[in-house]
């Protein structure tokens, strides 16, 4: 079975980007795990924070909204592109699906987050122009 992994969060563009995918995924009849990433301060032996909590939240409803009934969620503790590269490599990904701020200057072609997930990752991404 395909295995597609989309990066979203709240903004416009991952939900650009998660709308493509799932298109994507439908045509395929893959396997879609959503990624979203936290900030996790958390000090000592503590295992759920409220940045978790919210970040688990925010993943359900965005899955809840898309019409994937079967995705599977992944919050992770990390920052956005190694949050979606180790989902995808974990799971054993064919593509990943992503938004991209869009250029900003002469020199940048990818946001951030977009250049290190291409730059990183464990299979084919595409990069949906959300700008």
């Amino acid at each position: 079975m395909v295995k597609i992994v989309i990066g979203v969060d709240r903004s416009a563009r991952a939900s650009r980007a998660l709308s493509e995918g799932a298109t994507l995924a439908m045509a395929l009849g893959a396997e879609v795990h959503l990624v979203t990433a936290f900030s996790d301060n958390a000090r000592g032996p503590v295992t759920v924070t409220d940045e978790r909590k919210l970040a688990e939240r925010d993943l359900e409803q965005i899955a809840s909204r898309s019409g994937l009934r079967s995705a599977v969620l992944h919050a992770l503790p990390a920052k956005p592109d190694k949050a979606i590269v180790q989902v995808a490599a974990e799971q054993g990904a064919d593509m990943i699906v992503i938004g991209n701020v869009g250029a900003q200057g002469t020199r940048r072609v990818l946001g951030s987050i977009a250049s290190a997930v291409v730059a990183h990752a464990p299979c084919s991404v595409l990069v949906v122009k959300t700008s």
